[in-house]
């Protein structure tokens, strides 16, 4: 009985040790396994990636392209209506001139008279129809612009408007006497009511400079300038922010443009303003322009263009902040407000904000909204 106990325990060892090895070589086997499958998906992710990437830029250039032939084909078939009446035109007034001097002369001219009012009638429709498609054709080349420049390029650093938003959703609400919370209900570039009547489709933003081409600004979406010039991102919050940062590759003076048009839910009641300002906050400097329109029973409008320049940034060379007022009413907004200058590494920057109350919304002075910038950029860090 002691021998096969003996001879049990000598080869109880040995069997575990196999058993073992056996177990090792099946884990290393697992992890190649596991390994290679991973392998295998990061390069299935990237071929998909490379293949959309491919085809949303061969789809933009196939629109584009089409746009241009369908407008080289309006061109070609106004061209040749407008040839055709002006032929006879002239016919008609050859034929005129052959009779005059004849009794028929007063019924003649008078025919001719009729005909050309036709004309100029046909050629109104024409141009304002051409006008039309000219319009829809830019805008459907922006927006793929803008779809394309989502895929290809991007906004470099993030960190200067992470921190902008951030800072502006917990201090304008807590800063600003009721302050009100308007609704996104438009589409994706626009706001329809807000909520109380607030606009009648207003807050459509359009992004440029003076050599190039404004592009209309989806919300919640990045851009970059084909020319380099700058780049642009914008956040659908509470507030609204938009900032573009003037990168001016080549040192050439130029301005870059924010435009900001809609209807206004006051309908050309209550009053509007604009007031101009500059504050320094430790080492950045701030340029801005403030527009309000208030006192019509309805949410107020509190548009807030600013620049930010700081050697923190890497800002250098000259800029200015300029304003144009089209619309000089509270019907609607037509607000130009651009910079100018040879600046590199400037935040170009814009903030929708509301305040409203069952009494009336006020206005707000210009020393509130200096001091909640302040507030903002006072332990500001990128």
């Amino acid at each position: 009985m002691e021998m096969v106990q003996n001879e049990y325990e000598n080869v109880q060892p040995t069997s575990r040790v196999r058993n073992n090895e056996k177990l090792e070589t099946m884990i290393r086997e697992t992890n190649k396994s596991v390994q290679s499958n991973r392998k295998l998906m990061w390069l299935s992710l990237i071929f998909l990636l490379v293949i959309f990437t491919v085809v949303l830029v061969a789809l933009h250039f196939s629109i584009s392209a089409k746009v241009m032939e369908t407008r080289q084909a309006m061109n070609a078939n106004y061209s040749s209506r407008l040839t055709a009446t002006n032929n006879n035109i002239e016919h008609m007034q050859t034929s005129l001139t052959a009779l005059k001097g004849r009794t028929l002369l007063p019924s003649v001219t008078s025919g001719l008279k009729s005909i050309q009012k036709k004309h100029e009638k046909y050629q109104n429709t024409l141009q304002n129809n051409m006008l039309t498609m000219e319009a829809k054709l830019t805008y459907l080349q922006d927006y793929l612009g803008i779809i394309s420049a989502q895929v290809t390029s991007g906004i470099e650093n993030f960190s200067f408007f992470d921190t902008l938003s951030k800072s502006a959703s917990s201090i304008f609400p807590s800063s600003l006497p009721n302050y009100y919370r308007y609704y996104y209900d438009g589409g994706n570039y626009y706001i329809s009511d807000g909520g109380n009547n607030m606009y009648d489709f207003g807050n459509e933003i359009r992004v440029g400079t003076d050599s190039g081409r404004s592009v209309y600004v989806i919300y919640n979406t990045t851009y970059s300038d084909p020319l380099g010039n700058f780049l642009m991102v914008c956040k659908a919050g509470h507030p609204f922010v938009l900032s573009m940062l003037v990168l001016n590759r080549d040192g050439e003076s130029r301005t870059y443009n924010v435009l900001e048009s809609g209807n206004l839910g006051a309908d050309g009641t209550g009053n509007y303003s604009w007031d101009a300002g500059s504050l320094l906050v430790g080492s950045y400097n701030i340029q801005y322009v403030l527009y309000q329109v208030y006192g019509a029973g309805n949410p107020s409008i509190i548009q807030i263009f600013f620049t930010v320049s700081s050697p923190i940034l890497g800002s250098k060379g000259n800029s200015s902040l300029h304003y144009s007022d089209h619309g000089k009413n509270t019907q609607s907004t037509y607000n130009l407000v651009y910079i100018s200058g040879n600046a590199h590494n400037v935040y170009f920057n814009y903030i929708l904000t509301s305040t409203y109350s069952s009494s009336n919304s006020t206005y707000v002075q210009a020393s509130t909204i200096e001091q909640i910038l302040r507030r903002i950029f006072q332990n500001f860090s990128v």
